[in-house]
C-alpha cells in the first residue's frame, strides 16, 4: 500500500501477530541477558542464565537463528568464565605468598564474604562481600604462619585484586556472550 508517496508494503507470508511474538521474544530473551549481566554485581551466575536463555529461545524458534554452533559457543565463554574468575582469584592470593593454605582461605574468605554480603547495598554487597572476605581470609592466613603484617597485607590486596580482575573478566565474557549471541540473531 502508497500512502503519500511512502512504501508500506507487508512482508510476505508473516502476520502482524507472528512479528509482534517475535519482537517479544527478542526483547525478553535480551531482557533476560541483560538481567544476567546485572546479576554476576550479586554473585549470580550469569554467564550461566544467558546460556539458558539463549537455550530455550533457540528451541522455541526451532533452532533457525540461534543454531548449536552458537550455542556452544555460548557454552564455551560461559565455561572459560568461570575458569579464569576462579584462576584469577587463586592466582591473586597465591601471588603474594605461594602457599596453598591462603589461596585456600582467600577463597573460602570470598565465598563467606559474598554470602553475607549479598543483603546489603541491594544485593551488590556480595561483591563488596567477595573482595572484602579474600582480603581477611588472605590476611589472616599469612598472619596465622607467623609473617608480618606487612607481609599479610600484601598478601590480602593481591587476593582481592585477583577476585576483583576475575570478577571483571567474568562480566566481559557475559557481554561478549550477548553480544555473540545478538550477532547470531541479528545478522544471521
Amino acid at each position: 500500500m502508497v500512502q503519500g508517496g511512502v512504501g508500506v508494503e507487508p512482508v510476505q507470508g508473516v502476520s502482524l501477530a507472528d512479528a509482534a511474538l517475535s519482537l517479544l521474544g527478542l526483547l525478553a530473551l535480551f531482557g533476560v541477558c541483560a538481567l544476567g549481566v546485572v546479576g554476576l554485581l550479586f554473585g549470580l551466575p550469569g554467564t550461566w542464565v544467558i546460556l539458558a536463555a539463549a537455550g530455550v529461545y533457540a528451541w522455541l524458534t526451532g533452532f533457525q537463528t540461534v543454531a548449536s554452533g552458537t550455542l556452544g559457543a555460548l557454552f564455551g565463554l560461559a565455561a572459560v568464565a568461570e575458569v579464569l574468575e576462579f584462576t584469577f582469584a587463586a592466582r591473586g592470593a597465591v601471588g603474594a605468598t605461594p602457599r596453598r593454605g591462603v589461596t585456600v582461605a582467600a577463597l573460602v574468605g570470598s565465598l563467606v564474604g559474598g554470602l553475607l554480603g549479598a543483603p546489603f547495598l541491594f544485593g551488590i554487597g556480595a561483591l563488596v562481600g567477595a573482595l572484602a572476605g579474600a582480603f581477611l581470609g588472605a590476611t589472616l592466613a599469612v598472619a596465622g604462619h607467623g609473617e608480618s603484617a606487612a607481609a599479610a597485607l600484601h598478601a590480602g590486596r593481591s587476593a582481592m585484586r585477583g577476585r576483583l580482575l576475575g570478577f571483571v573478566v567474568k562480566a566481559a565474557c557475559a557481554v561478549a556472550m550477548c553480544m555473540t549471541l545478538a550477532t547470531a540473531i541479528l545478522w544471521p
